[in-house]
């Protein structure tokens, strides 16, 4: 088996921790390590792209129809390679109100950060920074009527997390990712380690036409399992567990030229308002922008709670724990198609966002 041990993870470190405010040298300091990191990262992800071959595109599972069966048939083509397309997930209409809502949101988000507001209430670390933004999304508006149709009662993904995890899965992310002209390849990496009963799913949704020169995320499907992760991790599933859930890669860790090779790696060329679903388990990354053009991916996840993993949560801290699949079926079902209601779960979730928002600006 060749490995190649790169000057790239040489470099990399652990997450940086937030820059002291007040402290101009500290911040510039603080700067500098990150560029420094996302060199690093941004060379592992280059010589990643080099080593794998050319992409497919992503397809939606063939022969599926529209049968009742169809819940069923996506849930076992997620099992078996670890990530599926689902079409149409949200209306042109739905995902163009949320690109204008995501957009007005990170604005908003950087002033309540200038503010006071922690930064990790309103932003998450990424695997390689640099042009690219994680958002976390309140609670209310086009955010609602999103999940309204990802998970409400006509919708596709909700009898397909029924199928997978059950009822009791849980809310663990519910954000924006922004990558902009000129962003990097990201470094392969899964999201959660091996486990042989999946903890987390998540959805990418996209909130425009998706070119290749975008910078589609590759999936590497059939690489949630232990054998993948093995040899991913130089033959240690617990390097594994020691690197996934922190954001970045912390050690030497080696790149594992002969597997990548051999890999079938498929790029997500989504359409408006289409969505992948996938393991977290499963290997994949964001591709190289570009383009002259923003792309915006919200997304969401949800944990089995009978499987304990560690795993970042791209959630305000207000909403994490709150939500189970069931939780927000009842809530949707009560909203009616509304964003908003009093008393509701989502309104009550959201002031309490706000609260502790206004409790560091006054």
């Amino acid at each position: 088996m060749a490995l190649l041990l790169t000057a790239a993870s040489a470099l990399l470190s652990p997450p940086l921790p937030p820059s002291r405010a007040g402290s101009p040298r500290a911040s510039a300091t603080h700067d500098l390590l990150r560029a420094d990191m996302d060199a690093a990262v941004a060379a592992r992800g280059a010589l990643e792209r080099r080593l794998l071959g050319t992409p497919r595109p992503l397809g939606p599972p063939p022969g599926l129809g529209f049968s009742s069966a169809r819940g069923k048939a996506e849930a076992a083509e997620l099992r078996r390679a670890g990530v599926v397309r689902l079409d149409g997930v949200l209306t042109p209409d739905c995902a163009d109100e949320l690109a204008a809502f995501v957009d007005a949101e990170r604005e908003r988000a950087e002033a309540e950060v200038s503010a006071g507001v922690p930064r990790q209430s309103r932003f998450e670390d990424l695997v390689l920074v640099s042009r690219r933004c994680d958002l976390l999304l309140p609670l209310r508006g086009a955010a609602v009527r999103a999940l309204d149709q990802l998970l409400g009662r006509n919708s596709r993904l909700a009898p397909l997390f029924r199928e997978v995890m059950g009822e009791r899965g849980v809310l663990n992310e519910l954000a924006c990712l922004f990558s902009e002209p000129g962003a990097a390849q990201q470094p392969l990496h899964p999201d959660t380690p091996y486990q042989k009963t999946p903890p987390l799913y998540a959805v990418f949704v996209a909130l425009q036409d998706v070119s290749v020169d975008m910078g589609p995320t590759f999936y590497l499907p059939e690489t949630h399992t232990k054998e993948a992760h093995e040899a991913f991790y130089g033959g240690s599933l617990e390097a594994g567990r020691r690197l996934c859930g922190e954001g970045t890669l912390k050690s030497n860790t080696p790149v594992n030229e002969e597997f990548l090779r051999g890999r079938v790696v498929q790029h997500a060329l989504l359409k408006k308002g289409d969505c992948a679903v996938y393991n977290q388990c499963v290997l994949h990354c964001g591709s190289a922008n570009l383009s002259p053009h923003v792309r915006r991916q919200f997304y969401i996840s949800m944990y089995n709670p009978k499987v304990q993993v560690r795993a970042k949560r791209s959630m305000r801290p207000a909403f994490r724990n709150k939500l189970t699949l069931k939780d927000i079926s009842a809530e949707l079902k009560a909203l009616k198609g509304a964003t908003s209601r009093p008393g509701g779960a989502f309104e009550l979730l959201d002031a309490a966002d706000r609260a502790e928002a206004d409790s560091y600006l006054s």
